[in-house]
């Protein structure tokens, strides 16, 4: 595993720097725009836009990809995303910054798709499973010390949106000098939404929720802090913290799904995650130091429900079927972080930065709910008829190409041709 982690080790350095900036970034402009006196609503429109720019460039990039080549497009989509931070610093209006937010999360999910594509070349087939986890893990590191880079500046000036073109700028290099050869990128086919409930209605119950609350802790985590009266070291370490908790919990959760009916676990994290956000909402009231605890404890079981939500629907699909029902599953994903804003911003609008929590808390339940139910009307998959939790969350398709399962039974394929 050591030896194939090292052989990626510049792409891996390459993505976690440009997500530190771009983390920084998504938490920057909630603290600005705040300042600014945007409203909830206006922020929640306009940090939704990054999520509808991710589902476009997953339409687009690719095309780009094969007409001029991973390096030149990585090259363009980063130093493209280095600009568009930088101007949303220079140019403080909600309308520039919407088209800002739409054009930066194509840009991140290009990059993502190149990186992903490079890994997936990079990797034998034995070491993908060690990979795919080593590569989620290592972008949440990358988001989650992004949070803490936001205490080096004042978000009323230009120097951190400069430190996050410069991170964004940073990124390339490693990438630029990584000597993996530029793979061949395959075309990327989705189940359709109605093929993929009838396969696994909690999968994509569960994926859509996961978007929907997902979207919105992104989006307007940093509004709720700032509106509840956070410091600015406040709003990072109640960030931080949050993704902290998502980083621990991932593995023991994935274990627990593992030994035990999926359905199950998945009913009670998105339990534990409607529960934490209901904590946090009473905790408000007591200081910021208890909603810090509050959020590890969000973080900690809801950044596990996507990746629950698609080991259950794999349960159900034969090998050969994973790559396009998870690829579809994060088009859900997307569809949901999308609207979460949209919908968490005009409710803290009308009613105040604290309802976040409890629109986060019910994103957490009624997967759960619907999970109970699922348990009363269907039997569970046998647990040796499960495959393997794999920790992930949604970035590009092509990440799905290091599924390990899936290899597996290519890998199976080839033998026997």
């Amino acid at each position: 595993m050591l030896r194939a982690v090292l052989a990626i080790y510049t792409l891996l350095l390459g993505i976690a720097v440009i997500l530190a900036g771009n983390g920084l970034l998504g938490t920057l402009l909630g603290v600005r725009g705040e300042a600014e006196g945007f409203s909830s609503a206006v922020l929640g429109v306009v940090m939704a836009a990054y999520f509808l720019g991710f589902m476009l460039g997953t339409l687009l990039i690719p095309g780009w990809v094969r007409q001029f080549g991973h390096i030149r497009v990585f090259a363009a989509l980063a130093s493209m995303a280095s600009v568009v931070a930088l101007a949303h610093g220079l140019l403080v209006l909600p309308e520039l910054w919407f088209l800002l937010r739409l054009i930066s999360g194509i840009c991140i999910v290009g990059i993502y798709i190149v990186i992903e594509s490079w890994l997936n070349a990079q990797t034998g087939n034995e070491q993908r499973g060690h990979v795919f986890a080593v590569y989620m893990t290592t972008t949440l590191i990358g988001l989650g010390i992004g949070q803490f880079l936001l205490v080096l500046g004042d978000p009323g000036q230009l120097e951190l949106f400069a430190l996050v073109s410069v991170l964004l700028s940073l990124g390339l290099i490693p990438v630029a000098f990584t000597r993996v050869v530029e793979p061949k990128l395959g075309s990327s086919v989705r189940f359709g939404v109605r093929r993929l409930y009838q396969t696994s209605p909690l999968g994509v119950i569960g994926a859509l929720f996961s978007g929907l609350g997902g979207g919105a802790f992104w989006a307007l985590g940093p509004v709720f802090a700032v509106g509840i009266g956070l410091p600015t070291a406040g709003v990072a370490v109640f960030m931080g913290m949050t993704i902290i908790g998502g980083v621990l919990m991932l593995w023991p959760v994935g274990r627990l799904s593992d030994r035990y009916d999926r359905r199950r676990v998945l009913m009670w994290v998105c339990t534990a995650t409607a529960l934490a956000a209901a904590m946090g909402s009473w905790l408000v009231t007591l200081g910021w130091y208890p909603v810090l605890a509050a959020g590890f404890a969000y973080g900690a079981f809801s950044f596990s429900i996507y990746a629950l939500s698609a080991a259950h629907t794999n349960d159900h699909l034969a090998a050969e079927d994973m790559l396009e029902a998870t690829s579809g599953l994060q088009l859900l994903w997307g569809i949901g972080a999308t609207i979460g804003p949209v919908l968490a911003g005009f409710a803290m609008h009308w009613f105040g930065p604290w309802l976040l929590l409890p629109f986060l808390g019910l994103a957490g339940l009624v997967p759960a709910v619907f999970a109970r139910w699922r348990m009363s009307v269907a039997p569970p998959v046998p647990l040796e008829a499960q495959g393997d939790y794999v920790p992930q969350f949604a970035t590009s398709p092509v990440a799905l190409e290091m599924y390990p399962e899936d290899q597996e039974e290519s890998a199976e394929q080839d033998d026997k041709e």
